[in-house]
């Protein structure tokens, strides 16, 4: 990524939906990410039959997923994840590190948009967490606290705790867009450092308006134009789901060749949807061979 930019070099470049900006204080140890979903954002909820509040929780959540993505060194993707008894069943979330953007929620279609009740209140008795699921090797959960009001609140609280590092989130969606702010400290400061402070005041400032509309660069130059800002290339984001038949495969071959044979005999025809994209794939008696991995004469 190229880094000869300024706040005051590019605020006034052309804006650019769909796309994730890292940047640097340079005069402090805190680093930040932006990121604006548009298209990306409507291209998910487009499969789904989401209530204004549903598109506004999984549209902050996919929003937090890609600034969290942009934290770690991690080749595979990030999620969030919640399951509950309350109004909130299912919520899943996530991005890979090159910004592919997915999710699913299952919330209550009462539970309205305005007004929308604390996320603790929505899930219940359940969790909240972050997981890392890289593309090889095992994958690793964090469970997030729930003591804050809104999902922005509660990721702070988690990596205070978890990563010890002070974070601060902005949320925003409308149901049909979404976008999200981020600072952190590096390891080097702490909460008590007055150069967090001072930024993380500055930048509790934004309203949600201006976290939706204002071009990444306008933003940082509105909030920071005191501060020497380093500015790193845009990159894109868009929808994109991960499932694949090689994926539905190797599910189906988890179950083991009895399990796989039963189900079989009780479903000629067995379907395996995405909760994500709405693909189905279809498997027969007849595919069982390839599924586990067996020549067909090993089944005789």
């Amino acid at each position: 990524m190229s880094d000869n930019k300024t706040v005051q070099d590019s605020c006034q470049e052309k804006s650019e939906a769909d796309r994730v900006v890292r940047f640097l204080f340079e005069d402090s140890a805190v680093r930040g990410v932006w990121v604006n979903l548009q298209k990306s954002c409507a291209d998910m909820l487009a499969l789904k039959a989401c209530s204004p509040a549903s598109g506004i929780l999984l549209g902050e959540s996919v929003a937090a997923a890609v600034l969290l993505s942009c934290t770690v060194k991690l080749q595979g993707r990030v999620a969030i994840q919640a399951r509950g008894d309350g109004a909130l069943k299912l919520l899943v979330a996530e991005s890979t590190q090159d910004a592919a953007v997915r999710g699913v929620i299952n919330l209550d279609a009462g539970v309205a948009a305005k007004n929308m009740p604390p996320l603790q209140q929505l899930i219940g008795n359940g969790y909240l967490a972050v997981t890392l699921l890289p593309d090889e090797g095992e994958s690793y959960q964090g469970i997030v606290p729930l003591q804050g009001a809104r999902l922005q609140d509660c990721l702070a609280d988690y990596f205070a705790l978890s990563e010890q590092l002070p974070t601060a989130l902005w949320l925003v969606s409308d149901g049909e867009r979404a976008a999200g702010l981020m600072l952190q400290a590096m390891p080097t400061i702490n909460r008590e450092d007055a150069g967090w402070q001072h930024l993380h005041v500055l930048a509790n400032t934004i309203t949600n308006e201006e976290l939706l509309s204002l071009p990444c660069e306008s933003l940082l130059h509105r909030l920071f134009h005191q501060e020497t800002v380093r500015i790193f290339d845009a990159e894109p984001v868009l929808f994109q789901c991960t499932c694949s038949d090689s994926r539905s495969r190797h599910a189906l071959a988890v179950l083991g060749r009895d399990e796989l044979h039963k189900l079989f005999m009780e479903q000629p025809d067995v379907t395996i949807d995405c909760q994500f994209c709405g693909a189905q794939y279809h498997y027969k008696e007849n595919d069982m061979a390839d599924i586990l991995g067996e020549s067909s004469t090993s089944l005789h």
